[in-house]
């Protein structure tokens, strides 16, 4: 191998001939760039280990948390049908009472008009009776005058 130009040449199956009393030094520098590169690389994954790590602890945490939020929303759903279906009953009833106020309104207004046809008919009656009294003792009074 012989070095030219800043390129080394092979010039054996596996030996290395250096031409260059330098070319050691710049191999090592070579290795300890290279070491510096691989320590950089080994550096940054771990750190990207540790960030992915991190990543999915977070994840599992907001799994979790829809999970925990998906339970409260079912709850929620089925106390929202409960109430639908309470508020159902309460229409239902509500319902009901009016038409039993309006059955009661039309019974009162019944009444209220066979108590006031009553009303008129003994004020009739009564009218009836004072002028028959009226008469009877105009009667009397003229049989008493005659008997006199």
């Amino acid at each position: 191998m012989s070095y030219s130009n800043n390129c080394w040449v092979m010039t054996g199956t596996y030996a290395f001939d250096i031409i260059s009393e330098g070319g050691e030094r710049i191999m090592e520098e070579r290795f300890n760039k290279i070491e510096d590169m691989l320590s950089q690389l080994i550096h940054m994954v771990g750190t990207m280990k540790a960030e992915q790590e991190e990543m999915k602890s977070e994840i599992t945490g907001m799994k979790s948390e829809i999970t925990g939020m998906k339970s409260e929303i079912t709850g929620v759903k089925s106390e929202i049908t409960g109430i639908k279906a309470d508020l159902g009953t309460v229409k239902r009833e509500q319902g009901e009472l009016k038409d039993t106020v309006n059955i009661l309104k039309r019974d009162n207004e019944h009444a209220h008009k066979e108590m006031l046809e009553t009303l008129k008919s003994l004020e009739s009656d009564q009218d009836f009776i004072w002028q028959k009294a009226v008469k009877n003792e105009r009667d009397i009074a003229r049989y008493v005058k005659q008997q006199d």
